[in-house]
């Protein structure tokens, strides 16, 4: 009985670490996806998409708690800037409830994985996200993950240097935040 408590106690400590995981990359994707205060149709999708990939982990609580309050407000067939901060304060309260830090404490490389998917879910991006992802990066005070992203930061400053961003550089910006999410 004592081998089965132990096998028992680390599968759930993995199963938290999974938990932990999946709301920490969601919180990523709501930041990102509200960075420019509406939820396109592909946006949805991204959200809608999460909860497919994660649906497995309902398994267990307290992420049931977590995915039942989320899925019906993705299955709503639309996402409103109010409910993406209902969702924000229902992961956050989740991640608390694990012992985890909340969403903008957590900003680790799962939660910035999340945050480039958000804006790239749309098919583009616009200025304003360009701007909020370049305050977002140069606001970071954990160098480990400055060092990690320092050639993003570094290619969104020389994209930022007139103010603005034209259609070659949003791809350029595109392609190379595509690939840091297949990385990351």
């Amino acid at each position: 009985m004592y081998i089965f408590f132990q096998i028992k106690t680390g599968m759930e400590k993995a199963k938290s670490t999974e938990w932990k995981n999946a709301a920490t990359e969601l919180a990523g994707m709501i930041y990102g996806v509200s960075l420019d205060g509406v939820v396109t149709r592909n946006e949805y999708e991204t959200l809608k998409n999460w909860c497919a990939d994660n649906e497995s982990l309902c398994e267990h609580e307290p992420f049931n708690g977590l995915y039942s309050k989320i899925k019906p407000i993705v299955d709503s067939g639309s996402v409103n800037k109010e409910e993406l901060e209902e969702i924000e304060d229902i992961l956050n309260k989740f991640l608390e409830k694990i012992g985890s830090k909340q969403r903008v404490e957590d900003s680790n490389k799962l939660f910035i994985k999340g945050l480039l998917k958000g804006i790239l879910s749309s098919g583009d991006i616009n200025d304003q996200e360009v701007y909020k992802l370049k305050q977002f990066l140069e606001n970071q005070d954990d160098e480990n993950l400055k060092s990690k992203f320092n050639g993003l930061k570094e290619l969104i400053d020389k994209i930022w240097e007139d103010g603005k961003v034209d259609d070659a550089e949003f791809r350029i910006l595109k392609d190379y935040m595509g690939l840091l999410i297949q990385v990351v």
